[in-house]
């Protein structure tokens, strides 16, 4: 079961503080992506170009995924594109400073891209 407990070490409070304000709303929010491999991230992204996953993925070495510092999110029972709180969590996520992929990617909760790149 995916966790935040491998998330970079700057990021995991707001990650869990993010988790915990979803499951007041929800408790049936669970992470469904933390920290990710090279290898997991490769798996995905082919599953992405071969249209078998229904959100994009990056290609390997271009994922906030695989340093730690993003999170997916959902709601389990409900699809994620069609999910009224994931467009709450992800308007309280950017008013907080954070980076949210949007309705394209609506599970993705990401640190500030200021954070990615250094």
């Amino acid at each position: 079961m995916p966790s935040l407990s491998q998330l970079d070490p700057r990021f995991r409070p707001y990650a869990e503080a993010l988790l915990a304000y979803a499951r007041k709303l929800d408790p049936r929010f669970i992470v469904t992506s933390g920290r990710r491999s090279r290898g997991d991230q490769q798996r995905l992204y082919n599953a992405w170009l071969k249209g078998e996953s229904p959100f994009p993925a990056l290609p390997p070495g271009k994922s906030s995924h695989e340093i730690g510092l993003a999170v997916d999110i959902a709601r389990l029972g409900v699809a994620a594109d069609q999910d009224p709180l994931l467009l709450q969590l992800g308007n309280a996520w950017q008013a907080a400073g954070g980076h949210w992929a949007g309705k394209g990617d609506p599970v993705h909760f990401a640190a500030p891209l200021a954070w990615q790149r250094s």
